[in-house]
């Protein structure tokens, strides 16, 4: 049988929508949990360098004249936004809460991780709003 190529490109395009996702980061996240997170950082030995190693480079807060800083992580999986309005799809789509995991990471001014907290927050079937 024939490759139909017209059909291809739409096909590839709507999978790769489809499967969106937001992260902050490198995407090892997704891996994370309360046990691994311990297991990785550790308050007091970790360094900037070493969670930009581990976990990519976050969104960074800076406390000046203090010099600490704060790096924000999160991982959203799910459909994009757009989906939802989309005949029939969105009717289910918008009420599909995939749920989310936000780690926070707090250094010193000298570079070294004082405290972190990762929140898993679990998924949810979201009520019609009138």
């Amino acid at each position: 049988m024939k490759a139909r190529p017209w059909i291809a490109g739409p096909l590839a395009l709507s999978a790769a929508l489809l499967s969106a996702c937001t992260t902050v980061g490198n995407g090892r996240m997704r891996e994370l949990d309360a046990p691994r997170t311990a297991e990785l950082l550790k308050p007091g030995l970790t360094s900037r360098e070493d969670a930009e190693r581990l976990l990519g480079r976050g969104q960074v807060l800076r406390f000046e004249p203090s010099g600490w800083e704060s790096w924000h992580y999160l991982d959203k999986p799910g459909l994009p936004r757009f989906v939802d309005y989309l005949p029939v799809v969105g009717l289910v789509s918008s009420r599909i809460d995939t749920g989310s995991r936000e780690l926070v990471l707090l250094f010193d001014a000298q570079g070294r991780l004082r405290k972190y907290s990762l929140l898993e927050i679990p998924p949810q079937l979201k009520t019609p709003t009138p």
